[in-house]
């Protein structure tokens, strides 16, 4: 399955590297994907068949291949003030980015994010200028003075939120429920191997119990692979509220919360310009969640 640089995703390498699979009769292996878009490009290619990946970047899949529009089959996190847009301290609010420019990686969550900031202060998009790059690349630009503002997450954005020279001027925390991770999974894949699917839920569960059994050696590991200090790997964690077992149920069901953000994100994003309305949304399902 395909992860991106994201401290939740890190629970599923945490599950490769202990082989937490195999009680399910699961090998699992990840495989890295530098950008929310390598990720979904490769996804629409057919390189992998499970994902985990954001809700923006989920309707962006469905609209760039609705033939592989895909199922939701577990919430991992809800980000809670962790996607941030950072500016230099000189700009107070988010009407300072009028005729700026900011920087942002080529996905629909960092697009997302900006919409609904820009919404708050009614900043049309064209007034902004824009700069495409990587995350590494984007703090670079801001601490160089290149743009006035990026939007980031962690663990890229633990130093500048520490730092004086920068300001948080809009979180994920304003708009609670809408930046959601999910593990999505193509359709026809599931239909054929659900146990498999099954598998990795009860993978992602042991992958989480482990943490709180041994959370030293765990911490250690996930933070190595995101070249953090296990310290700052639990910073990044506290914009992150992490869905247990009882959340799934509900948020999944056809009309749960995960339709409802879908719905209400597709039509934002299609007044916005960003999207097209002709295609379908991904499709939340309880089907591979354990039983009662």
């Amino acid at each position: 399955m395909a992860i991106t640089s994201w401290p939740g995703y890190e629970y599923l390498y945490l599950a490769e590297q202990r082989r937490l699979g195999q009680r399910y009769g699961l090998d699992l292996r990840v495989r890295q994907y530098n950008s929310l878009e390598d990720q979904r490009f490769a996804y629409g290619r057919g390189e992998v068949e499970v994902i985990a990946t954001t809700l923006p970047d989920a309707v962006a899949i469905c609209q760039e291949v609705p033939k592989r529009c895909p199922e939701l089959f577990l919430v991992i996190d809800e980000s809670h003030g962790a996607d941030v847009i950072i500016s230099k301290s000189d700009i107070g609010h988010v009407r300072g980015l009028v005729g700026q420019t900011v920087g942002l990686e080529r996905t629909v969550l960092a697009e997302y994010l900006l919409l609904r900031a820009f919404e708050t202060k009614q900043v049309p998009f064209d007034q902004v200028r824009f700069m495409h790059e990587g995350p590494i690349a984007l703090v670079s630009a801001l601490s160089k003075g290149k743009v006035a503002a990026i939007v980031t997450y962690p663990p890229h954005a633990n130093s500048l939120r520490e730092d004086s020279l920068y300001r948080v001027l809009f979180s994920s925390a304003q708009i609670p429920g809408e930046i959601v991770n999910v593990l999505a999974v193509n359709p026809v894949f599931a239909k054929r191997h659900p146990g498999m699917i099954r598998a990795l839920v009860r993978t992602w569960w042991a992958a989480q119990a482990l943490a709180r059994a041994e959370p030293t050696s765990s911490l250690a590991l996930m933070a190595k692979r995101e070249q953090v200090s296990p310290a700052e790997f639990v910073a990044s964690e506290r914009g992150i509220r992490y869905l247990g077992p009882a959340d799934q149920s509900e948020m999944l069901a056809p009309t749960g919360s995960v339709a409802r953000v879908l719905a209400r994100m597709a039509d934002q994003m299609v007044s916005a310009g960003r999207l097209s309305a002709k295609a379908p949304l991904p499709m939340p399902t309880q089907a591979f969640l354990p039983k009662p």
